[in-house]
């Protein structure tokens, strides 16, 4: 896929729900939720060619005390009082995690928004295209491990999977719809933002 056909289809119409409701059956029990808690939050999805392919980048975060330990993510976060914007802050928050200039890429699109339940963010994913691999350093504190993922390895029908969810160490989700990716389980949030991506490069 050239730049120029990858920039086409993400700027055909967000398919939003669509491609959420196959990766959220689970969403449903959080409808009643009020919107007065809910929070900001903007992610980075960085695009760009590797190896003569088209790769993007995941996170592992470290482990901590919190509902988001551990888990496959893009870099993001929530804004702070200097972001101009919730652009800059996907910018900002990818500078901290893996050192890519907050510079670095062109914004492509918006994709649809996603909710949270479990811990009230409303996230807003950003899709930059780097004309070249950007540098990449991980923030030891805050990311355990990056992944270049093959944007292929996303499109393949092989991508989609049910698998059980270790929560917590009492609780296990199971037959949650999810992505394998570079043999990571992808599912939540990420699991939307990347169901969504993979809808709108599969369209003509």
């Amino acid at each position: 896929m050239t730049r120029s056909e990858l920039i086409n289809r993400l700027n055909n119409s967000l398919p939003g729900f669509r491609a959420h409701e196959k990766f959220a059956p689970y969403r449903n029990q959080f409808e009643n939720q009020s919107e007065s808690i809910r929070k900001k939050a903007a992610v980075g999805v960085h695009i760009y060619p590797h190896k003569e392919e088209w790769h993007f980048l995941l996170i592992e975060r470290s482990t901590y005390d919190g509902k988001h330990s551990a888990q496959m993510a893009f870099p993001g976060g929530k804004p702070e009082t200097s972001d101009f914007h919730l652009e800059h802050t996907a910018r900002r928050e990818s500078a901290e995690e893996l050192a890519i200039p907050v510079s670095s890429g062109e914004k492509i699109t918006e994709l649809s928004m996603v909710w949270i339940p479990v811990s009230s963010f409303e996230v807003s994913p950003f899709v930059f295209i780097h004309d070249q691999r950007p540098p990449i350093s991980k923030n030891v504190r805050e990311v355990a491990q990056y992944h270049e993922i093959n944007l292929k390895d996303l499109l393949s029908e092989d991508s989609v999977s049910k698998q059980t969810i270790q929560v917590t160490k009492e609780v296990h989700i199971k037959d949650v719809p999810c992505f394998i990716l570079n043999e990571k389980i992808v599912w939540g949030a990420t699991a939307l933002i990347l169901a969504e991506l993979k809808m709108l490069l599969l369209t003509d």
